[in-house]
C-alpha cells in the first residue's frame, strides 16, 4: 500500500464556488426567477421543496420545468416544522417520506428528479434529526454567519452553514463583497485574528426566500438584485452551481484524495468507499494523477475504458466508480472522455430539445437547436444507456 497518487483541483478548476439555494416552494420563484435563469446559461441553483401553503403542489409544472433546464430540487420537509419537537414518525414523514413524495409528484410532470439535499426548516437541528437526513440524502443546509466553506477542511455534511440574504438581513453591496471573498479577491491580510480567515477561494452557500419587488415582502429579494448577484458571480468566474453538485465534488474530495494506492503487475490500482448511499448518481472530479512513476505513455482507466487527459494535463474521473487503475499502455486500449462537468458529457445518443415551459419538441442532432426552430431559449436534453442524462440550456 502506498500514498494515494490522485490529487482533486478545488472546486472544479474555478476560482472559488457559489450555491444559491431558494426554500419553500413559492410560486414567485418559478415566475421570477426562471427567466433570469433561462437567460443565464452558466448559472443553476438549488430549490428546497415543501407541501406548506401546498407549495410543491401548486408549483410542480414550474419546478419539474426547472429542473430540466439543471437545476436541483432539494427536500425542505413536508410541513416546515420545528424538528427539534418533532417524533420519530414524524421526522420519518417529514424528511424521509417526503423526499419520495417530491420525486413522484415531479416525476407525473415527467421530471427525473433524484432528491439528495435537504435544509432543516428554521436551521433547527441535532445529532438526532441529523440521522434521519443522512438515511435519505448526503447533505443538509442550515444557515449561518458568513456562509463559506474552505476547500481543505471537511465540514458537518449534515450541518452546511449558509449566508442568509432578505431585504434587511444583507444588503446587495454586502452580497456583492462575499461572492469577491468566495473569489479570493481582494487583499485579506489586516483582518482581524478572531474573524475566519480568507485563505484562499472558498464555497459560498446562500440562503433565499421569495423572489419578488414587493418591498413589503422582507424574506424575499428584487429580481433585479438576484440578477445583479447572479452575473457577478460569473465575472468573479465562480463555479455557480446547486448546492448538491458542490457538495458533492466538494464531499468526495475528501475521500479520494486519502485514499491508497495498491500496486499491480502492470501499474496500481486506488479503491475507495462512497461515503453516503445517496450520492448524486454521478459525481465527475477533476483531478491530477502521477502517472509518471508508471511510464511515459501510462494509461488511466475506470471500468476498462481509457480517458484522456484534459489540455491541462488534468484528469476527469468519476467518483461513484469507486476505482481508478493507473498501467503501462497496450496495443488495445480504447479511448473514451469523461465529461469535464455534469454540462459537458460525451458519448450521448439520445438528445431531446423542450421549450422553456418543459414541452417536448422532438430530437436533435447533439447539443443544436434545429434550424427551423425560432430564435429563443431551450432545453436540451442528453441520454444514453449507463450514463446520468443531462440537461443544457442553449441559446438560438
Amino acid at each position: 500500500m502506498a500514498e494515494t497518487p490522485i490529487k482533486t483541483i478545488p472546486w472544479n478548476g474555478y476560482v472559488g464556488a457559489v450555491s444559491f439555494t431558494f426554500d419553500d416552494a413559492y410560486a414567485n420563484q418559478v415566475e421570477n426567477l426562471k427567466p433570469i435563469l433561462d437567460d443565464l446559461p452558466d448559472v443553476h441553483v438549488t430549490f428546497f421543496l415543501t407541501s406548506m401553503g401546498n407549495g410543491l403542489t401548486q408549483n410542480a409544472a414550474g419546478f419539474a420545468a426547472l429542473a430540466k433546464a439543471g437545476n436541483e430540487i432539494g427536500n425542505h420537509t413536508q410541513s416546515h416544522p420545528h424538528l427539534t419537537g418533532a417524533s420519530d414518525s414524524e421526522l420519518e414523514e417529514e424528511i424521509v417520506k417526503f423526499a419520495n413524495t417530491i420525486e413522484s409528484t415531479l416525476a407525473e410532470e415527467c421530471a427525473d428528479v433524484k432528491v439528495t439535499s435537504l435544509a432543516t426548516p428554521f436551521c433547527e437541528n441535532n445529532d438526532k434529526i441529523k440521522s434521519v437526513i443522512a438515511s435519505r440524502h448526503f447533505i443538509n443546509r442550515d444557515c449561518g454567519w458568513h456562509g463559506r466553506n474552505d476547500w481543505d477542511t471537511e465540514p458537518d455534511w449534515m450541518s452546511l452553514q449558509a449566508k442568509i440574504w432578505t431585504r434587511s438581513g444583507a444588503t446587495v453591496t454586502e452580497m456583492l463583497s462575499a461572492l469577491d471573498t468566495a473569489a479570493f479577491i481582494g487583499n485579506f491580510e489586516g483582518a482581524n485574528p478572531w474573524d475566519v480567515q480568507v485563505k484562499g477561494g472558498s464555497w459560498l452557500v446562500v440562503l433565499n426566500h421569495g423572489v419578488t419587488d414587493d418591498a413589503g415582502d422582507d424574506y424575499a429579494i428584487d429580481p433585479s438584485d438576484i440578477k445583479k448577484i447572479f452575473e457577478h458571480a460569473v465575472e468573479n468566474k465562480l463555479w455557480t452551481a446547486p448546492f448538491g453538485t458542490v457538495g458533492a465534488y466538494h464531499r468526495a474530495h475528501f475521500v479520494v484524495d486519502a485514499a491508497t494506492s495498491t500496486l499491480t503487475d502492470d501499474g496500481y490500482t486506488v479503491k475507495w468507499e462512497i461515503p453516503n448511499e445517496h450520492m448524486p448518481k454521478s459525481v465527475p472530479l477533476r483531478v491530477k494523477i502521477d502517472t509518471k512513476s508508471v511510464g511515459e505513455n501510462a494509461v488511466v482507466e475506470q471500468g476498462g475504458k481509457k480517458l484522456t487527459p484534459e489540455s491541462d494535463g488534468s484528469y476527469v474521473i468519476e467518483f461513484m466508480a469507486k476505482e481508478l487503475k493507473v498501467r503501462k499502455s497496450s496495443s488495445n486500449d480504447e479511448t473514451i472522455a469523461l465529461p469535464k462537468s455534469a454540462f459537458a458529457n460525451q458519448g450521448y445518443s439520445k438528445y431531446t430539445v423542450f421549450d422553456m415551459n418543459g414541452n417536448c419538441l422532438g430530437e436533435t442532432n447533439g447539443w443544436t437547436i434545429p434550424a427551423n426552430y425560432p430564435k429563443g431559449t431551450y432545453i436540451v436534453r442528453a441520454e444514453a444507456a449507463g450514463l446520468k442524462a443531462t440537461t443544457r440550456k442553449l441559446i438560438k
